[in-house]
């Protein structure tokens, strides 16, 4: 019998430490994780669903549990049910059971997602809303089957935990600020919203309806941008709370995380709207497109139609993406995006190609014959000078600037180091200047495509094209611009005037500096010594008189001529932003 219970009691000791790794051999592989008590996907579907969840569990330290029904037999609170089933599944990792439970009931068509443990500290409200709203949007999406459903929501809770584990954020801040913004580094988020509505303006159509469509054309373009509303701003500058946004969130795309955003903000302290970019989406946000964007959006903002705003602001940058990213010229290199070109460091031929055209005319702003002289004629002037001379037109402008778009058609056509471009885009809106390459730049002091201008707003290209091959034939020659008629008859003009006016200056200088002294004697018309009264007798045999006048008495003066010459101050003014952003919007 003693044996007995020795051995009765080593085998209770045995099954004592056996049982905690059992229950963990349980937790890993016999509880579902994905519980589908309503029958809504198939059970291969289950299976995948579950294995996906369990994929992520130990990378990211926490468990995803999902559990979905028509009928529940209890009567509790939906969090108390929660929190009852999570812990009687022996859900959870690690020592204080981190996890994201979903539960959706079917018949009363709610939902809710519970977070436990390490999850419920570091996922904040920012971030749980964001992966709240997305989930009610895949489930109103008539599109998607109830298994889409399931698999975008693990996509979203992953990326969310994943990013509140890498990424803690600073106290007081938006979950997705990070705490140490100094060490920070680029990142590319997965599965972003397209659309925060922190402020909370949109309705959930309006939602819903934004964020398919940002998110059909950042995936056809491959571009990082998104719509952004808050009622706070943290006491940062709009500016640079909008560029946060971004950067903290990973929307760059690329390998320059280039981005951008049009922000909404609410702040009671600072109402205003801006289109935010970041990195290497600043150069094709600049002023004018902004302003333009600005005027576009101003009426909709000031009337309250948001969300007509945002829907007119994503369109316009579609048609930006659109016309830098798809159909390119044949000779940009393939996979160009031409607004995140770096030109800075380029370098063209060394030498002058003869067989290379001199007018590219993709607009069809000449004629043939028009085309036809200006060609033989640039030719003629770039073998007599050593110089590439070149035209370029084109109906559509595929890069920020057209100065940019020009020069990439100067240097992917392999034009030479030393020349001058004309470029002259027709987009609706004309856009036309020169370029000045090696040695040719000692001519940019000689403003040639202004001389243009008149014509080209007139709406004669081709007129304009034409003067400008004469101006340069001219300049070649000369190294100066011809004057004009009229400039030579205003100078005529002007010389005449001055010179007149300066006589009569002196005129009257001179006239001041002479004076008439009044005498009231004759003495003192008289010398001393020189007149002698004597008694004579005087015969005259004759008479011949000369007179001449008797000089006047002069007075000396002694002055000082002052010059005086008036010139302007000049006063420059640098500015630098911190981080890598531009931002341009209005307050209202």
């Amino acid at each position: 019998m003693k044996r007995f219970g020795s051995l009765l009691l080593a085998a209770l000791l045995i099954c004592a430490l056996w049982l905690p790794a059992a229950a963990e051999d349980l937790f890993d592989q016999s509880y579902m994780r994905f519980n589908d008590y309503a029958g809504v996907v198939t059970q291969e579907e289950e299976a995948q669903l579950n294995a996906k969840a369990k994929s992520r569990r130990d990378e990211l330290e926490t468990d995803f549990p999902i559990c979905v029904y028509r009928t529940r037999q209890s009567t509790t609170e939906l969090s108390e049910f929660a929190a009852d089933y999570y812990a009687r599944n022996l859900f959870g990792c690690g020592e204080n059971k981190s996890g994201v439970l979903l539960v959706w009931d079917l018949h009363e068509m709610v939902y809710d997602i519970y977070y436990f443990g390490d999850a419920d500290t570091i996922v904040g409200d920012t971030a749980r809303d964001k992966l709240s709203d997305s989930f009610k949007a895949d489930c109103r999406n008539e599109d998607l089957s109830y298994y889409d459903v399931f698999d975008r929501y693990y996509d979203n809770v992953f990326a969310t935990v994943k990013h509140a584990r890498e990424h803690p954020h600073a106290e007081g801040m938006p979950d997705w600020y990070p705490a140490d913004t100094a060490g920070f580094e680029d990142f590319h988020g997965e599965n972003l919203p397209p659309v925060v509505d922190d402020a909370h303006i949109f309705t959930d159509e309006q939602f819903e309806t934004l964020s398919e469509k940002i998110s059909a054309m950042n995936a056809r373009l491959g571009i990082g941008y998104a719509a952004f509303t808050s009622d706070d701003n943290h006491g940062l500058m709009p500016e640079e709370y909008s560029s946060d946004f971004l950067h903290f969130n990973g929307y760059g795309v690329g390998e320059d995380y280039g981005a951008v955003v049009f922000y909404l903000s609410l702040d009671p302290e600072d109402r205003c709207w801006l289109t935010t970019s970041i990195n290497s989406y600043e150069p094709l946000f600049g002023a004018d497109v902004t302003y333009e964007i600005d005027e576009m959006v101003d009426s909709s903002i000031r009337g309250g139609a948001y969300y007509e705003a945002f829907v007119m602001h994503a369109d316009y940058v579609e048609s930006l993406f659109s016309v830098m990213s798809e159909d390119l010229p044949s000779w940009y290199p393939d996979g160009t995006r031409t607004y995140a070109l770096a030109r800075t460091a380029r370098q063209y031929a060394d030498k002058r190609n003869e067989t290379l055209p001199r007018v590219t005319d993709n607009a069809g702003m000449l004629s043939d014959a028009q085309k036809s002289a200006c060609e033989d004629t640039l030719r003629a002037l770039s073998a007599q000078y050593g110089l590439e001379l070149v035209i370029f037109t084109d109906s559509v402008c595929r890069a920020p600037k057209s100065e940019e778009y020009a020069d990439d058609f100067y240097y992917y056509n392999g034009y030479g180091g030393d020349g001058i471009a004309l470029y002259l885009f027709d987009t609706g809106k004309y856009s036309f200047g020169t370029l000045h390459y090696g040695c040719a730049k000692t001519y940019d002091k000689l403003d040639i495509a202004e001389e243009l201008r008149d014509k080209v707003r007139a709406g004669t290209p081709d007129e304009a094209i034409e003067q400008y091959v004469k101006l340069l034939t001219f300049m070649l020659r000369h190294d100066r611009l011809p004057m004009h008629t009229a400039t030579a008859v205003f100078c005529l003009v002007v010389g005449v005037v001055a010179g007149l006016i300066v006589a009569s200056v002196v005129v009257d200088k001179m006239k001041s500096a002479m004076r008439i002294m009044q005498q009231t004697s004759v003495r003192s018309y008289l010398v001393d010594g020189s007149l002698r009264i004597d008694n004579a007798d005087h015969h005259f045999l004759y008479r011949d008189v000369s007179r001449r006048a008797r000089p006047k008495p002069s007075d000396s003066s002694s002055g000082s001529s002052s010059g005086s010459s008036r010139g302007g101050s000049t006063h420059t003014s640098g500015h630098s932003a911190g981080g890598s952003y531009s931002s341009g919007g209005r307050r209202f």
